[in-house]
């Protein structure tokens, strides 16, 4: 059967426009892909390349230490990276080109300098290194210290003596309380420091119009710790000068500050208590055995519980 020359116009008309119709097709996706990656290397350009950096998982106050589980690795644009920010992966480049992505660790002893909430990406400018624990540092408690109200364990303190006449003395400065059992707390103190204290106790006992307290500080990543003021008895610096557990550049700059006419001030305060001086002492250390044991037995009380 011979085709009808109009039907057969018709048929080669149809085919003609459907291949027209796919080639503009195929041109106009071209054109959409090309401005879509066009579009994409535009935003990759604007927002820079992708980096993995250590964001917080939880709040941290400030001086606190940020340790390893406080902290997550995640996939973030350099641009969005904070200038000195920790880098969680470092990125390695093959000879053949291809990009392989190394784990990190998050680096140990360092401390906020401010409180920061979880999801804060973490820089060296946010935080501060820890002082190196000296070997003569040890762990004392104290239970005769009249502490703030708030004062919780982690927070930064100052100790310092009021004196009768209204002087008041830092004795240590900066410290973390790291235990709180009651009145009692636990700090870590050097040789030197551990001498100064039982100085300044002794005679905040023998003066019973005197005050042995602490403070805290508002933002301790940020503050300075405070210049020591206390000056102890000369049979207390004989002693620093002679212990052996205390290095030459501790012992120098302890010395170094050591102030005779404020000792001078403290010893004609004390003066007044000459009578009374060892009667004061012998009741202020029977207390303090006595809130000692009461706190121990408090802790393990504590313990049996569980």
């Amino acid at each position: 059967m011979v085709a009808n020359p109009m039907q057969k116009r018709a048929r080669n008309s149809f085919l003609l426009g459907m291949m027209i119709t796919l080639i503009v097709c195929a041109i106009i996706g071209v054109l959409i892909f090309m401005l879509m990656s066009k579009k994409e290397q535009k935003q990759e350009v604007e927002e820079g390349a992708l980096t993995y950096a250590y964001r917080l998982i939880s709040n941290v106050k400030s001086g606190e230490e940020i340790t390893f589980d406080k902290v997550e690795s995640v996939l973030v644009t350099e641009k969005a990276v904070p200038v000195g920010a920790f880098a969680a992966k470092t990125k390695t480049v093959d000879s053949k080109g291809k990009e392989t992505w190394i784990d990190s660790i998050f680096p140990s002893g360092y401390k906020s300098k401010l409180d920061l909430n979880a999801g804060t990406i973490l820089s060296q400018n946010m935080v501060y290194e820890d002082e190196e624990l000296s070997n003569d540092t040890r762990y004392v408690e104290y239970n005769m210290i009249v502490l703030p109200t708030t004062v919780m364990i982690g927070d930064y303190i100052d100790i310092r003596l009021t004196l009768p006449n209204g002087q008041d003395l830092i004795v240590v400065s900066k410290k973390e309380i790291k235990s709180l059992i009651g009145n009692t707390i636990g700090l870590e103190l050097t040789e030197g420091e551990i001498l100064m204290m039982e100085s300044a106790i002794v005679e905040a006992y023998q003066m019973t119009a005197s005050k042995f307290y602490a403070i805290q500080y508002v933002e301790p990543g940020m503050q300075e710790a405070a210049t020591k003021t206390y000056t102890p008895t000369a049979s207390v610096q004989n002693l620093i000068a002679a212990n052996a557990n205390i290095k030459n550049e501790a012992r120098a700059a302890l010395q170094a500050r050591f102030d005779q006419n404020m000792r001078g001030y403290i010893d004609g305060d004390k003066g007044s208590y000459s009578a009374s001086a060892q009667t004061n002492l012998e009741t202020k250390i029977q207390e303090e055995i006595e809130n000692a044991e009461a706190a121990r037995e408090a802790y393990l009380s504590g313990l049996t519980s569980y």
